[in-house]
C-alpha cells in the first residue's frame, strides 16, 4: 500500500462509533474517504487521512467541525432566548432581533419586523437555521434589502401625497 499520494474526497459524521479505519482499524465516528490513482479508495480516521495525504485537512476540518458544533450548542441553549408574552422565543445576535413563533406545530423564524414563510419542524432546528441565516449574512441582506424597498415604498407614498397637495394649490 502506498504511502503517499493519497488525496482526500470527502468525509462523513458517522453519528456514533460505527465504523472502523482500514488502515488501523481504530474504531470511527468521522469517515474521511480517501483515494490513490495506484491503490483505491478507503475510508479512515483523521489521524490517518492526515498521515496518508501529507496534509493537516482532516485535524483542521475535524477542529472546525467542533468547534462550530459547540458554537450550535451554545447558541440553542443560550440564557439569552427570552419567550415574549406572545409566546415567541426571541433573542438578539450580531444586532438582529430574532423570533421563533408555533403554529400547528411548526415553527416560524422571524427577522427584525419580517415573519419567516419556511417552516420547521422544531424549535431546535428553527433555532440552528436561524443561526445559520445570521452566520452567513443572509438574514442582514434580508433585512438590509427589506429595508430599502421599505424606504422606497415610503418615498413613493410621500411623492403621492405631494403632488396632490401641488394639484389642489394649483386649482383656483
Amino acid at each position: 500500500m502506498p504511502s503517499s499520494g493519497w488525496l482526500l474526497l470527502a468525509t462523513d459524521d458517522l453519528g456514533d462509533l460505527n465504523g472502523n479505519c482500514e488502515l488501523c482499524g481504530t474504531a470511527l465516528r468521522y469517515s474521511y474517504a480517501i483515494v490513490h490513482p495506484g491503490w483505491g479508495s478507503m475510508a479512515v480516521g483523521t489521524d490517518c487521512c492526515d498521515k496518508l495525504t501529507g496534509t493537516t485537512d482532516a485535524s483542521e476540518y475535524h477542529d472546525m467541525m467542533l468547534k462550530d458544533r459547540g458554537k450550535v450548542k451554545r447558541f440553542v441553549s443560550s440564557p439569552s432566548w427570552r419567550t415574549l408574552a406572545s409566546g415567541e422565543e426571541s433573542i438578539i445576535r450580531a444586532g438582529i432581533a430574532v423570533r421563533i413563533s408555533e403554529t400547528e406545530g411548526k415553527f416560524y423564524i422571524g427577522l427584525g419586523p419580517a415573519c419567516g414563510k419556511a417552516s420547521h419542524d422544531s424549535l431546535i432546528d428553527a433555532k440552528i437555521r436561524a443561526l445559520e441565516l445570521i452566520d452567513t449574512g443572509e438574514a442582514a441582506n434580508y433585512l438590509e434589502k427589506r429595508r430599502h424597498k421599505e424606504l422606497a415604498r415610503l418615498r413613493q407614498r410621500d411623492a403621492k401625497k405631494v403632488e396632490a397637495r401641488l394639484r389642489a394649490i394649483e386649482r383656483p
